[in-house]
């Protein structure tokens, strides 16, 4: 690529980045009465953001607190709350503002991993970099959740796979999998491409297996893609006495096991008693049907390691209930890179999700800090 071209393709996620950033801060000041980049950053930290800034200030518990909270913080996976604390020993600030910028540092480079995925399709590139850094729910991506990480870590697993690295690839996954439970399914998608380029080199579904076992690299990329998940498997047991805590604490969250499709249904007919918007549960309801649907059009692409990992990436956490579920799909980078790539395909189609993206970032931060937005 020209040097041109190469400029482009850094300067567009640059100029969403300061763009969401004047646009959120905006929505901050037109609804605070306390003005400041600190404080904008703490009215930003909402539901689970909490959680990672005192896991990353006071790690986790070896038991519940009393007279505090009978919760604890095991259910929330720790790269990203340790990234922060390593960000801190550098840099003087309070947690909150060095895990904002983390995040946005995060997000931008995700947007640079993304372009070979999107096949240089710059208008898909517009459209990816304006979403994730200043759309609708780019304060996802802008604040102490581990979307910005996670979308980060499941690009470079897909971009590692589509160049055959399946090294690259099994660390990734291994990075992906201790910063949220589903990614670990990751590994899935690398055994599909790993199935398929065998197949493209002649190879019979029979002899797969014993084609796996003299390929040492693919071998190690397979076993290491969980070892996030082990490694805290392991800390649990050794500091609480219970590798699961993680599971287990999930029912003091409301998170019991149940059949998803009832879930889905219970969503979808909670119809809001005042006015026409969607309650919560229909919002939610509707992204995990929308997630699974893009995950059929990803299939029916071909793109079968990606459609696996986004559909289990869904239907792991809907087996519990819809909490958090609009967060989860949009943390699926297939997902929005497909929608991206479907609203390009024409320059009216493109002009307009970029205008929408653009102007709902306003009013949706603005619901996002009054708390009316229950979309976590």
């Amino acid at each position: 690529m020209e040097l041109r071209g190469r400029l482009w393709v850094i300067a567009v996620p640059l100029l969403f980045m300061i763009g969401g950033l004047v646009i959120r801060y905006a929505a901050f000041a037109s609804v605070s009465v306390e003005p400041g980049f600190e404080a904008y950053a703490h009215v930003l930290c909402r539901w689970d953001c909490q959680w990672y800034v005192d896991i990353s200030q006071y790690g986790y518990e070896r038991f519940p607190i009393p007279n505090q909270s009978n919760v604890g913080r095991w259910g929330f996976f720790p790269l990203y709350p340790m990234l922060v604390t390593a960000l801190r020993f550098v840099f003087p600030f309070p947690t909150i503002l060095v895990a904002m910028i983390a995040s946005i540092a995060c997000s931008y480079v995700a947007c640079l991993v993304a372009w070979p995925l999107l096949e240089k399709n710059m208008r898909a590139y517009v459209l990816y970099c304006a979403f994730l850094l200043s759309g609708p729910f780019s304060f996802h991506f802008t604040t102490f959740l581990t979307e910005p990480l996670f979308v980060l870590l499941t690009s470079c697993v897909f971009l590692a796979l589509k160049r055959s690295n399946y090294l690259a690839a099994g660390v990734s996954s291994a990075l992906l999998s201790a910063t949220r439970l589903v990614g670990v399914l990751a590994v899935f998608a690398t055994v599909i491409q790993m199935f398929r380029q065998h197949r493209q080199q002649g190879g019979s579904v029979v002899s797969f297996p014993r084609w796996l076992l003299g390929r040492p690299d693919m071998l190690v990329a397979i076993f290491i893609s969980p070892a996030g998940l082990f490694a805290y498997i392991l800390f649990l047991h050794v500091t609480v006495g219970d590798g699961f805590a993680f599971l287990h604490v999930q029912r003091a969250f409301g998170r019991v096991a149940g059949n998803p499709l009832l879930f889905l249904w219970d969503g979808l007919s909670s119809v809001p008693t005042i006015g026409w918007l969607p309650t919560a549960p229909q919002w939610s309801a509707l992204a995990a049907v929308t997630g699974l649907t893009l995950s059929v059009v990803l299939a029916a692409r071909r793109q079968y390691g990606a459609a696996l990992f986004c559909a289990a990436s869904i239907i792991l956490p809907l087996t519990t209930n819809l909490a958090s579920m609009v967060r989860y799909v949009i943390a699926l980078a297939p997902l929005i890179i497909l929608i991206a790539v479907l609203l390009s395909a024409s320059k009216l189609t493109y002009v307009l999700a970029l205008a929408l993206f653009l102007s709902a970032c306003y009013f949706m931060t603005v619901a996002w800090i009054g708390g009316h937005l229950a979309l976590v």
